[in-house]
């Protein structure tokens, strides 16, 4: 039985996810680079303009909070980039497994953890469940059932049947 469309569906799926682990590493290399100091300037420039009433506590406050910041979304998008890198390459590991049809029910699993690991709403963790669930559904061809030696439909049809 040919996997055409499971192998369809997790290459489309895999060069998705490449391009967003591309877009997502460029803009954590992007934050992570950028300057704290020169970024925190910008936003109380913008503050102050906005409402002229801001304290200088308040402005300290809003630094610290922008610091925060810029620093949790470095940690938690460098985590992001290395689920789906994970995620890409099971997905690699995927599409050779079913390829072959040689286990299809192996290339189902790791296509469900490549879906679970490259997000929830994008595009490439659909098309990942879609390949898993054909690699389920679909069943491989028994080889030893077009021998005559396995076949007892046959041997039962060729039989005439007697009344009693």
């Amino acid at each position: 039985m040919s996997r055409v469309g499971e192998v369809a569906l997790g290459i489309i799926g895999s060069i998705l996810n490449a391009i967003f682990l591309i877009i997502v590493t460029l803009a954590v290399m992007g934050v992570s680079s950028a300057d704290s100091a020169e970024i925190q300037m910008y936003f109380e420039e913008q503050m102050i303009i906005t409402d002229p009433t801001m304290t200088s506590e308040d402005m300290l406050m809003f630094n610290d909070i922008v610091s925060v910041g810029l620093n949790i979304f470095g940690i938690v998008g460098w985590v992001f980039v290395g689920t789906l890198l994970i995620s890409l390459i099971l997905s690699i590991v995927g599409v050779f497994k079913v390829s072959k049809n040689k286990s299809p029910k192996t290339a189902g699993v790791l296509f469900i953890f490549a879906a679970m690991l490259s997000g929830i709403i994008l595009l490439a963790p659909i098309l990942f469940y879609i390949a898993a669930i054909m690699c389920f559904a679909r069943k491989t061809t028994d080889h030893h059932l077009e021998e005559t030696f396995y076949n007892n439909d046959r041997q039962q049809t060729d039989q005439s049947h007697q009344p009693l």
